[in-house]
């Protein structure tokens, strides 16, 4: 390449981006003021206020923060939180979400500062996703503009940060528009790159909503059947092969340590809410399960001028009718809580398909609404009018979870078995104020999901604070202490006799475990409680130290997403065919 060339080049993209900020300068900064309103209410305490899953998601992404201090990148299992007993939930759970919080504590420190900064960025993000990929499909900027703020500062979304505490879920809801349009890409023009990546993003992001996307996409995809070609299967072909390339960080850890029987998630009643609840809450802003007033005049507008909307957004009215419905308690859902449909949990997790293809048509049609009306003055003050209700009814469903939560009990106590946070009126009802009772939260969890199912029986005995080993078959057990270390530990133990048989406090699910007992190498050995078990040790003080190592599945994990990266990334020159 010439001097010349270099300096053609350099001038072009001088240009680009001197174009790019004064086109999207002040709509990427208006996000960023939208971000702040979303969290705003909570952020402004300073502290934590619960929600249903917000623990389990903490220790989560304190996990991923301390295996990153020490430059581990891939956390297998949980050995500083989880109890500290090993246990395999950071592979069996898409952990994606975790990184920008993680990544969010090791610049900051503080865990509920960073915590919020993460909630503004995941909302920054989700308006960004959801504007460009809006604008791939409906080449629209102002609608575009209204559809990313009334689907990410909606009280769908707020619930799912604050009421629910499921950054899975959020993250699943951020990508859903990527998602959708590259399924809508697929369909129109064969173009299959932002379509895997629309669903890798959600696979890594949480697998129930992923398994809900394909079967609707399946759905979609028939009823627009008429789109279909063999050049197109070819190509949905490569999106799948690109997908499973891309997900295989965690499909392949996952599938390695499902082969051990586990505790599986308790199983809810499979039960739907009322048409009626449904409606009144959505009239009334208290979003717990529903949609929100925004999807409704969607519903409402699509029925209206059903007549004008596009070929590709009537099935998703329908779709939206089908889902609003099924999840609903016309349903005998009961019926099916002895089928794998129990999975499900709750069946209003089906409205976050509503709820976006709503969105949809609302911004569609009113975008088409305004476009008829003649002055520029009054269609300004309309849009504006949108976006501050769309604020407004934001601030409305914070307003009410803070006011909930505000007379909660601190946890300045140290979680235990016998004593752990509070429940009002079946919701967690409890705040973090300071790092010394974030840090308790981090302690004690009560759940044993993802541990072998062996050692269900055993939980309360090792689970922290007191992390007890189990001498011999009996029941007397002894006090230990654990040091934790990214996907290892070290237990110290004091026998005093001689101890012929000891189970340790942490969670063995193959042969891919790395023992020492006071420095020299011994054989793995687990119990029939699927606990490490040392046989033969001295009376005394000892320290074993256990190290979970997988080399060659860690080993396909970094070069097969590396690959699939790279293919992801590689331009392609797809034609349409004739």
């Amino acid at each position: 390449m010439t001097h010349k060339q270099v300096g053609s080049s350099t001038h072009e993209n001088h240009l680009f981006t001197t174009r790019f900020w004064k086109r999207d300068g002040l709509i990427l900064g208006s996000f960023v003021i939208f971000s702040i309103l979303n969290v705003i209410l909570f952020a402004r305490y300073g502290w934590l206020f619960g929600a249903q899953d917000l623990q389990f998601h903490l220790q989560r992404i304190e996990e991923v923060y301390q295996t990153l201090r020490h430059l581990n990148f891939l956390p297998a299992i949980a050995t500083y939180t989880f109890n500290q007993n090993g246990s395999a939930v950071m592979s069996l759970y898409p952990k994606l979400p975790l990184y920008p919080f993680a990544l969010c504590r090791l610049i900051i420190g503080q865990p509920i500062v960073s915590y919020y900064v993460g909630m503004i960025f995941s909302s920054f993000l989700g308006l960004i996703i959801a504007f460009y990929s809006y604008q791939s499909v409906i080449n629209r900027r102002l609608s575009a503009y209204i559809f990313a703020a009334v689907y990410m500062l909606s009280g769908m979304t707020v619930n799912y940060n604050f009421y629910m505490g499921d950054i899975g879920i959020t993250y699943s809801l951020i990508f859903l528009p990527l998602a959708f349009a590259g399924l809508y890409h697929w369909l129109k023009f064969g173009k299959y790159k932002m379509l895997a990546l629309g669903v890798t993003l959600i696979c890594l992001s949480h697998v129930l909503n992923t398994i809900f996307l394909i079967c609707t996409f399946v759905i979609i995809t028939i009823i627009n059947y008429h789109e279909l070609s063999k050049f197109k299967f070819f190509q949905l072909a490569k999106a799948v092969s690109l997908t499973i390339l891309l997900t295989i960080s965690f499909w392949l850890p996952a599938f390695n340590f499902s082969r051990t029987q586990l505790v599986t998630p308790y199983a809810f009643a499979l039960n739907g809410v009322s048409i009626t609840r449904y409606l009144s809450q959505t009239l009334t802003n208290q979003i717990t399960y529903g949609i929100t007033l925004f999807s409704l005049a969607g519903f409402l507008l699509g029925i209206v001028y059903y007549r004008r909307l596009t070929r590709f957004l009537r099935p998703l009215l329908w779709l939206s009718i089908a889902y609003f419905l099924i999840s609903s308690s016309l349903v005998p859902w009961h019926a099916f809580q002895s089928t794998p449909l129990r999975l499900i949990q709750f069946p209003w997790r089906l409205l976050i398909f509503p709820q976006f293809f709503l969105t949809v048509i609302f911004s569609v049609a009113i975008t088409e609404l305004l476009r008829e009306i003649a002055s520029r003055r009054l269609r300004g003050s309309l849009v504006a009018v949108i976006l501050l209700v769309t604020v407004l009814l934001s601030l409305d469903v914070q307003h009410n979870h803070i006011k909930f939560e505000i007379s909660s009990p601190e946890i300045n106590y140290q979680l235990s078995k016998s004593q752990g946070f509070s429940y009002h009126k079946g919701l967690a009802w409890y705040k973090i104020t300071n790092q010394y009772e974030y840090e308790n939260l981090m302690g004690h969890i009560g759940v044993a999901d993802y541990l072998p199912q062996k050692m269900r029986s055993s939980f309360d005995t090792v689970a922290a604070p007191e992390h007890y080993a189990i001498i011999g078959n009996t029941n007397v057990v002894i006090p230990t202490k654990i040091q934790s270390g990214p996907n290892q530990a070290t237990i110290s133990i004091d026998g005093q006799n001689p101890l012929s048989h000891v189970e340790l406090p942490f969670a063995i699910y193959n042969a891919h475990y790395r023992v020492t007992l006071d420095g020299k190498s011994i054989p793995l050995s687990k119990s029939h409680r699927s606990l490490l078990t040392i046989n033969h040790i001295s009376s005394g003080p000892h320290k074993i130290h256990v190290v979970y190592e997988n080399f060659l599945m860690t080993s396909t994990v970094i070069l097969l997403s590396l690959f699939g990266l790279i293919m992801l990334m590689m331009p392609s020159k797809q034609q349409r065919p004739r």
